[in-house]
Formats: structure tokens, sequence, C-alpha cells
């Protein structure tokens, strides 16, 4: 019975993500909407074998940080925890989901850890992976967003002539099943 609630818990946690991915998509080319809910599928099927790694990238690297001494500056970075709710999450639940995958991945790699000195630098260290982890997926849709929408102005998708032939511009979907695995590197 456990499992079968942690794989709920899972499975919400990555349709948030996906949504975000979606929703970035979709602030970028809003033809992206026509696809969102192939993308839904693909993502929830491709972000739990990504989007761990990708968050355990992210705390190592601000783990590297805080073992060289470097400080985070919340208010340069993001402006706080409340403007980055506000800001950058549809929801609370999305802003929910991206915490609770943090702390899976602190849960499994406690070493992470080590550096954090108490529960004011704890808070700065989840925020701030949070907000680079959140970056992260916000730069690749961007990048699949730009890279389809030059493709399509290249091929000249954009002007609709009778009888002629349309040349085959991968989806969105497309980009992202050849592109996700390669995110969390």
């Amino acid at each position: 019975m456990n499992v079968n609630a942690e794989s709920s818990k899972d499975k919400a946690i990555y349709e948030h993500i996906a949504d975000y991915i979606i929703q970035t998509l979709i602030r970028e080319d809003v033809n992206a909407f026509a696809e969102a809910k192939l993308l839904s599928e693909l993502l929830a099927y491709k972000l739990p074998g990504v989007a761990g790694r990708l968050m355990y990238t992210t705390a190592s690297d601000a783990s590297e940080k805080l073992k060289r001494g470097e400080k985070f500056n919340l208010e340069k970075e993001i402006g706080g925890i409340t403007a980055q709710k506000r800001l950058h999450f549809r929801s609370r639940d999305q802003y929910n989901a991206f915490v609770m995958l943090f702390f899976k991945v602190v849960e499994k790699y406690p070493e992470l850890l080590e550096p954090v000195d108490g529960e004011d630098e704890f808070e700065r260290f989840m925020i701030h992976c949070i907000n680079e982890f959140r970056q992260k997926l916000e730069g690749f849709a961007m990048e699949v967003a730009k890279e389809r929408t030059e493709l399509e102005y290249k091929n000249k998708l954009y002007i609709h002539r009778r009888n002629a032939a349309v040349p085959e511009v991968p989806t969105y979907a497309d980009y992202i099943a050849e592109r996700i695995d390669g995110l969390a590197e």
C-alpha cells in the first residue's frame, strides 16, 4: 500500500514539473498549446529518469559552492522565497512539487547537506537549488521553442499556400524526446 502511495506522489511531482515545462513552451510559442496533451504524456514518461538526476547535479553544484565558502545571496538572485513563488510558479502545488523533488534528492544523498550549517542556511540552499533547477528547465524549454520557431520560419510555414507541398517540421514532442535525456548531463 505504501508503494502505491509513494508512486502516486512521484507521479504528481512529475506532472507538475511537466506542466511547468509546457507552460514555459506556451509562453515562448503559443503554437505549443496544440501539443500540450501529447507533451504532458511524453514528459510524464521521460521526467522520472531525468528530473532527479538534474536536481542532484544542481544540488551538488550548490553544495560545492558552500564547501568553497561561497554564500547564496537570494535577494540578489531571485528576490526571496515569496517572490519566487509568485513570479515563477502557476500554483502552490507546482512549487511544492519542486520542493518535494528537492527533498527526495537530499534524502537519497545526505552528503549534499554536509556544508550546510543551520536552518537558515538550509532554507537558502533549498531555495537556491529550486531556483537553479527551475532556470535549467526554463532554459531547456526556451531553447526548444527557439529552435522550432526558427525552423518554421526557415521553411516559411507561417505562409499558407494552396496546393504547395509543406515541409515536415518536427513537433515539440519530437524535439523534447530527442533532447530531454541530455538535460541532466
